[in-house]
């Protein structure tokens, strides 16, 4: 062969080698990109721009286009933990005929902006949850109203947030009690359960879980599009990217702040905070099912938190997360964590 056929095959072998390199990083991009930075941010532009902000409840009518039929949930129990069956509101026959039991604790999971009811915020906890204990796992899927731009998808958690409280309603309805209700939302997840719990008529509900409750386009001000402590009995609330993605104020009965809750090991740059942010559903699906512990220390107030990013701790001691529910142990915790998973370092000093 001469050097002319050499040039003619060796650009087409090049280009097929440069095609199938960039097809398995594809496919190995695709696989983690819940945790990926994406090309085009809306929710840095939301974080550094004017826009209106999420308007309340009642004026959701002007902005949301949620249907009915956009929001699915999904039953898993011990009998299903992989295959869900699909449960709807006002559908008495479909529920009785299903998994569901009226004799178990019921676990309802949201996920946030640009995740799915099979991502792994759902997923995980629903996996520790199972193999801790036999319960009801309903996860809220709302993919179709979460996979559009941050601006859109925040406008939109209020009307899902409404349309869960009409599900949990029915519920109710049917013979499940509020006390066994607990509600857990990542991100804007975190809203919708918040939104969902103020509305119940049969409530309230136990407990919520907000895991990193979104920040950007919500304020303080405004605890009618938020998640608020008034939205349950309990409410806990884990903040990992606080001040960004996420609250940095606190917002339920107790509020962990992992590594002080704005920066996590292990996340190196992580100049958008997806890591960090991310970290609060993997810190909370660990703790259900690790033998060791994510000790908390109790702060004298969240300002000794916010100016020091640390806390010495008042002497009392509580577990982020776990199986079991924290009554009455209002505060301000602090904890640190392993850069890697496992993440738990369990009583350790602050």
């Amino acid at each position: 062969m001469d050097r002319t056929q050499k040039r003619s095959v060796n650009p087409n072998v090049s280009r097929y080698r440069y095609l199938n390199l960039n097809s398995n990083f594809a496919a190995n991009f695709t696989a983690v990109k819940w945790n990926s930075p994406v090309p085009y941010d809306p929710v840095w532009l939301a974080s550094v721009q004017t826009y209106t902000p999420v308007p309340p409840v009642n004026e959701t009518r002007l902005w949301a286009w949620v249907k009915e039929e956009d929001i699915q949930f999904k039953l898993f129990t011990r009998r299903n933990p992989y295959e869900y069956q699909l449960l709807k509101t006002n559908e008495s026959t479909t529920l009785r005929e299903s998994n569901f039991n009226f004799d178990n604790k019921v676990k309802v999971l949201a996920h946030g902006w640009l995740n799915h009811g099979d991502s792994p915020m759902p997923e995980s906890i629903k996996e520790a949850y199972l193999n801790v204990s036999d319960i009801n796992i309903i996860v809220v899927d709302w993919g179709t109203a979460a996979n559009v731009n941050y601006i859109l998808a925040s406008y939109n958690v209020a009307m899902v947030g409404r349309l869960l409280t009409d599900f949990i309603n029915f519920l109710i309805k049917e013979g499940v009690s509020a006390d066994d209700l607990h509600l857990i939302g990542h991100s804007l997840g975190a809203h919708v359960v918040g939104i969902a719990g103020a509305y119940v008529r049969g409530g309230p509900i136990d407990t919520i879980t907000g895991l990193d409750p979104a920040l950007p386009l919500f304020t303080l001000g405004n605890k009618d599009a938020r998640l608020d402590k008034h939205d349950a009995r309990h409410v806990e609330v884990i903040h990992t990217c606080g001040g960004y993605l996420g609250f940095a104020s606190p917002l339920g009965h107790i509020d962990f702040y992992p590594n002080g809750g704005t920066r996590q090991p292990g996340c190196g740059i992580d100049y958008r905070g997806l890591c960090a942010h991310n970290r609060a559903h993997m810190f909370f699906s660990e703790s259900i099912i690790s033998d060791v512990p994510f000790t908390a220390v109790r702060c004298t107030d969240y300002d000794e938190l916010y100016y020091k990013g640390s806390c010495k701790g008042t002497g009392e001691k509580l577990i982020m997360g776990g199986f079991d529910i924290h009554y009455g142990k209002d505060g301000i915790y602090y904890l640190r964590t392993r850069a890697e998973k496992p993440y738990a370092l369990g009583d350790v000093a602050p």
